[in-house]
């Protein structure tokens, strides 16, 4: 067990202003398949209809999100959202934390769904008017597991510090990664599970409890694993990597993955009372859940947010973290789960049940405005 008060100060969620209806993306799906043979169309309806995700949320319309575009045109989309929506979730959840932005020490983003130079949180630092000392960390190449690892970055820079703060912003937007010309079954399932979501974790090394208190931390990484999952940079953007064997893989290291960190905390899976695992997608929740059953464990919050919301890479696990701490929890431990490339299983061992509920997960409204290069920030020192 980690010594220190390492708290969990708020979790803040938030969606993009755009949500489209299983209907209508089955609708905008069929027509894009309608490029491939009838073998390939008939499968991927029916991966589509086997996703469990009834709606998902996008910056982008249907039309925008099934029509091609270059890279160029899908990076600035994705620098002008990332920059607008990033700030106004960081300025959300500080909010909600009682943390004001200068008092900030540590700022991480995560997102594998962009890139952009100077990284997203340079922009919300000039923005918000943080300290010139801040500490920043963009999080780029951990893929869906960074939930749980830009968390765990937080906590080992935070740890035996008293009074210090740090945000975690996850931006993704996969929405705007669609590979328009590609008809392999894992650009397929890509775009059936995945959707576009904002989360921010506040945590504070203090004595006030706040939502939760972390206690330790643990990743692990499967040996040679690297060509299971990922993302490959190509001329017309992110082409996603995945393995069919995933799930599998998943079931069989569960065990082995999560002893060490529960082990030293003198803990077993079967002592855990909720668990915080990254919807994949429904094949590896059920393998999960086989595993995790004949112990008394679920995993029904995450199926709750897959099928609202989709997967929504790094900020999925904090959105079922959220919803745990909604659901006003029966105090215990949590164990807080991320898979990514690597391949690497992420953990975060939190101890719930004593905070107050948490605010409902908020959805941006409007068109958000174009953010100008170049406009200087308020920036404080």
């Amino acid at each position: 067990m980690r010594e220190g008060h390492l708290n969990i100060l708020a979790t803040h969620t938030a969606l993009p202003p755009l949500r489209h209806s299983g209907p209508a993306v089955e609708r905008a799906f069929e027509r894009w398949l309608g490029g491939s043979d009838r073998a390939t169309r008939v499968k991927g309806m029916r991966i589509l209809r086997n996703a469990g995700v009834e709606a998902r949320h996008s910056f982008l319309t249907l039309e925008e999100i099934f029509t091609p575009c270059g890279l160029t045109e899908a990076s600035a989309r994705y620098r002008e959202h990332a920059i607008e929506l990033g700030t106004r979730a960081v300025a959300d959840a500080l909010a909600k934390a009682g943390v004001k932005p200068e008092e900030l020490d540590v700022l991480i983003t995560t997102s594998c769904t962009g890139y952009m130079i100077p990284s997203v949180d340079a922009y919300i630092a000039d923005a918000l008017g943080m300290r010139s000392d801040l500490l920043r960390l963009p999080v780029t190449e951990m893929g869906c597991a960074a939930g749980a690892s830009a968390l765990i970055y937080a906590a080992e820079m935070l740890s035996g510090r008293p009074g210090r703060t740090a945000a975690v912003l996850n931006v993704e937007f996969p929405s705007n990664t669609m590979q328009h010309g590609n008809f392999s079954i894992e650009n397929i399932v890509a775009s059936a599970l995945f959707s576009d979501g904002i989360a921010c974790t506040v945590l504070g090394c203090e004595d006030s409890p706040g939502r939760a208190t972390i206690e330790d931390w643990a990743m692990h990484q499967v040996d040679e694993t690297t060509g299971l999952l990922g993302y490959h940079l190509t001329d017309t953007g992110l082409l996603m990597n995945l393995d069919p064997s995933l799930p599998d893989v998943i079931a069989r290291n569960l065990r082995s993955a999560t002893a060490p960190m529960l082990e030293r905390n003198g803990l077993r899976l079967n002592d855990i009372a909720h668990f915080v695992i990254h919807p994949g997608g429904v094949k590896i929740l059920d393998r999960i859940e086989a595993v995790l059953s004949p112990l008394g464990g679920d995993v029904d919050l995450a199926r709750q947010i897959m099928r609202r919301y989709g997967n929504m890479s790094s900020s999925t696990v904090v959105f079922i973290l959220d919803a745990l701490f909604r659901s006003t929890p029966a105090p215990g431990r949590a164990l807080m789960m991320s898979f990514g490339p690597g391949f690497g299983a992420h953990q975060v061992l939190v101890r719930v049940g004593a905070g107050k509920p948490s605010a409902p997960t908020l959805r941006f409204t409007g068109t958000p405005h174009r953010t100008r290069s170049g406009t200087p920030g308020s920036r404080r020192s």
